[in-house]
């Protein structure tokens, strides 16, 4: 999955960075500061993890918020996320987002400019493969960006989810509007596998609405036919995609 990625050295700046302002502050205040620092090192290895999942070919199967299923089929650099009633898939160079209503199915054919999953299209994702469903790629800006909220906590943990050895970190007290992105979350969990799949995430909007998914099955293989739009699909080129209806 060519996610999107931060490089050790962006990390450490940001740890850097953090620092640096802490240095700047009165006492009241450093603790706080330390606090940050210490939540990006802690981060910074599951962040490395997620990272390090986009070279990997895998399917894997979760259970969303609603009780439906979503898949998610990476052999790079293709990827498809698979949901009830909708598909998207990325490949080097195209980006197909596919919905199904009254039993027929269309394509959106457009040029994948950006070659990533990123803001431009994490949107459409979140709508076909269902609700409450998060990349990846938003796991990993929402734990790196929450990190760094001051007077942010983070504890960590580890489960077994699908048979998988995870590392979870738990962030709680964010305040409104400190995620301009993504779901604005007063809360969330992530865990992840230890070769950097995301298994589980489960968030608390500041709304009051939840989120979550969780890793059921995984397979290290990946059927090439889900890079493909199913063969009865009408495909429709556009110069702008448009979210397909719920």
């Amino acid at each position: 999955m060519r996610a999107m990625t931060l490089s050790a050295s962006r990390i450490t700046a940001v740890t850097a960075a953090v620092a640096l302002g802490a240095s700047a502050l009165g006492c009241g205040l450093f603790s706080q500061a330390k606090q940050a620092v210490n939540n990006v090192a802690t981060v910074s290895d599951v962040a490395h993890k997620l990272q390090d999942s986009e070279k990997l070919t895998f399917t894997a199967e979760y259970r969303l918020s609603d009780g439906s299923t979503a898949t998610v089929v990476q052999q790079p650099p293709n990827a498809a996320f698979i949901g009830k009633e909708g598909r998207v898939i990325l490949t080097v160079d195209s980006l197909y987002v596919c919905s199904t209503q009254s039993g027929k199915t269309t394509c959106q054919k457009n040029h994948n400019a950006s070659g990533q999953i990123d803001s431009s299209n994490s949107g459409y994702i979140a709508s076909a493969a269902g609700a409450g469903f998060i990349a990846a790629p938003v796991a990993f800006a929402l734990l790196l960006g929450a990190s760094t909220v001051p007077g942010a906590k983070v504890d960590k943990s580890e489960r077994k989810i699908a048979g998988q050895n995870t590392t979870c970190l738990t962030i709680s007290g964010l305040p409104a509007g400190n995620n301009t992105t993504g779901p604005d979350l007063k809360s969330f969990s992530a865990c992840v596998t230890d070769n950097g799949l995301l298994a589980s995430f489960e968030g608390a909007q500041t709304d009051g609405e939840k989120i979550a998914l969780e890793l059921t099955k995984l397979s290290m293989s990946a059927d090439p036919s889900a890079f493909k739009p199913p063969a009865d699909a009408e495909i429709i080129d556009v110069d702008q995609l448009k979210t397909p209806p719920n």
